[in-house]
């Protein structure tokens, strides 16, 4: 899979000083220089209309990647220390000049001196990912100052290599030698910092170890370990989501999450597990070890006996750092199509490696045929009773985990409406019809207590195939009554002011507990729906006025059954029995969590 991370947004670290004597001078700096030159690419074909434009003419439209790094080269010492200056301590800070942004974090010493360190990024759409991890590695040095003494040693160190540069490059001699050569001698300064300062080598280390992966795990002063990583290099560059968005949804990861979502590494288990350092926590050792793509959040709460808070907050490490992501747990029922952002392209990346990792495989060979079985909206059922033996399923299975990892598949679910004959609604009408894309939800009044509780959650066995199984499409889809979706809209025949007998009893029955589960519904719309339901025996009654209130087209099964602690099958029975005055639409979780 593709990164963000590919794009080196990271130009330089810096460490400033100030104090009584030195205002602020730059102490220490550590860039890579890119010294490879882009070759121009070679005409692959011409033809009588082709444009031939000259290899040294430069569009002025075109998009320069190199350009803040060059801004940044630009700047001397002084300059850059005067830029780092502005008087904010022990916050932020933020700088942006031209098209280079200095984001950083201002620490306190003894005798009124502050140091500053400082990264220079070319991207502002990050900048809070590295406010955070400036963040971290600041109060760590701070917690280092406070038990060793540890930054002012090192200020002393790097101050003394200055002082001793100074000397040398006002000697006379040593300024005839070294004339035009300014830039070599600067080099070599900050070359030798790095062999007398483990704070200029830690630096160094996080400026390389950040190009390289987006993460860092140093020891500060051989006593204190940081490890954190820049959460928008673990970002797939398919990802829908802006990346500040992104970055936003990923810190608070917990509160998007829900107790039927499942976890999906995106690495081996026993890789991620070998990463680990010497005092992880043995809990989240207990889920990497217990997790399994068929497995809901809930369920794994009860394999593991860890609370189910959590479990969240250990998911949202994992989806943090890159190494795992949110999904609907794998079971017969879910309904998989290919992802309109996916790379189908047979010369791509993805393509092969699906053909190193199932080259034993007799199903598939090819991404490109693996993908053509999710071009049409059916359950994952169909798929799998294509499969004669064990191997071809389980070799099935671990392709559906291997596509989903790679985001090349998107989990399609049915959002339900309650639609009445007559209904005048047109809201739903039109929704329905043209869009068939949720509304934005309004959050129901449920207090925490009133959530299922973990010990009576409902769990589906993968692979299994239940009595709520249909393969047919949503386009072909008719009701018991043989009518449409579309007649749905169509105004109702039937008068049901005409009602005696039995059914007139069972309206008038049914009413009080139709105006308690619809409030804010006309009194004639309760008569309507009265009138709808009045064949219906009574406990089915009771469980669909249970659940009416999710009939808006913005809950999925899953939502439903996880809100009111029923299970998957309970709630499909009952909207199978009312499918008269019930639709659905097919479409994705607009969760954005999902979507990273």
């Amino acid at each position: 899979m593709d990164y963000v991370e590919f794009e080196k947004d990271l130009i330089a670290v810096l460490l400033v000083v100030q104090s009584v004597h030195d205002k602020n001078r730059l102490l220490y700096k550590y860039e890579q220089i890119n010294t490879d030159k882009r070759e121009p690419e070679p005409v692959s074909f011409h033809t009588y209309y082709s444009i031939v434009i000259a290899k040294d003419f430069d569009p002025p439209s075109s998009k320069d990647e190199d350009a803040p790094r060059k801004t940044f080269r630009n700047f001397d010492d002084t300059t850059l220390s005067i830029l780092t200056s502005p008087n904010s301590y022990g916050t932020h800070v933020e700088v942006q000049v031209d098209d280079v942004v200095f984001v950083g974090h201002t620490l306190s010493l003894e005798n009124n001196t502050n140091l500053k360190s400082f990264a220079a990024i070319a991207k502002p759409s990050v900048i809070l990912s590295y406010q955070e991890m400036s963040k971290r590695i600041g109060t760590a040095i701070r917690c280092e100052e406070q038990r060793a003494n540890y930054l002012n040693e090192e200020y002393a160190k790097l101050l003394a290599v200055l002082q001793q540069y100074d000397i040398d490059a006002a000697d006379p001699l040593n300024r005839k030698n070294e004339e035009g050569k300014a830039k070599e001698t600067i080099e070599k300064l900050y070359v030798t910092m790095v062999q007398q300062s483990p704070l200029a080598a830690t630096l160094k280390q996080i400026y390389t170890d950040l190009q390289a992966s987006g993460e860092i795990n140093i020891i500060i002063n051989n006593w204190l370990n940081v490890s954190c990583c820049l959460p928008h290099r673990s970002i797939a560059l398919n990802c829908p989501l802006a990346i500040d968005f992104a970055f936003k949804v990923l810190s608070n990861s917990e509160q998007y999450l829900k107790p039927y979502y499942g976890l999906l590494l995106v690495i081996d288990p026993s890789a991620l597990l070998n990463s680990l350092p010497a005092d992880a926590s043995s809990t989240l050792t207990t889920l990497v070890r217990h997790l399994r793509s068929s497995y809901s959040m809930s369920r794994l709460s009860i394999e593991t006996g860890v609370p189910l808070s959590q479990i969240y907050s250990l998911a949202s490490h994992l989806l943090y750092w890159g190494r795992a992501k949110i999904m609907y747990p794998i079971n017969d029922e879910n309904i998989y199509i290919i992802s309109p952002d996916a790379d189908i392209s047979k010369q791509g990346s993805l393509s092969k490696l699906y053909r190193e990792t199932f080259q034993n495989t007799s199903n598939y060979p090819t991404l490109q045929e693996a993908l053509a079985e999710y071009s049409d909206a059916v359950t994952f059922y169909d798929h799998l009773v294509r499969n004669d033996n064990e191997s071809e399923l389980q070799g099935r299975f671990q392709c559906v985990e291997w596509l989903l990892r790679h985001r090349l598949l998107t989990q399609l679910h049915y959002y339900y409406y309650l639609l009445l004959p007559n209904d005048d609604r047109n809201d739903f009408t039109n929704e329905y019809k043209l869009t068939r894309l949720p509304r934005t939800r309004t959050p129901l009044v449920r207090l925490l207590s009133e959530l299922p509780t973990l010990s009576s959650s409902p769990m589906t066995n993968p692979l299994s195939y239940s009595s709520i199984h249909n393969s047919r499409s949503t386009d072909t889809l008719k009701t018991m009554t043989g009518t449409s979706h579309d007649d749905v809209f169509v105004a109702g025949s039937v008068n049901s002011s005409v009602v005696t007998g039995r059914g007139s009893r069972q309206i008038l029955h049914y009413l009080p507990h139709i105006t308690q589960a619809l409030p804010n519904e006309s009194t004639e719309y309760h008569r309507r729906l009265a009138f709808a339901i009045k064949d219906a025996k009574e406990q089915e009654v009771t469980d669909f006025l249970r659940i009416i209130k999710y009939l808006d087209g913005t809950y999925h099964l899953e939502e439903i059954a996880s809100l009111e602690n029923m299970t998957r099958l309970r709630v499909s029975t009952i909207l199978e029995k009312f499918q008269t005055i019930v639709i659905r639409a097919l479409h994705c979780d607009p969760n954005p969590i999902l979507q990273i």
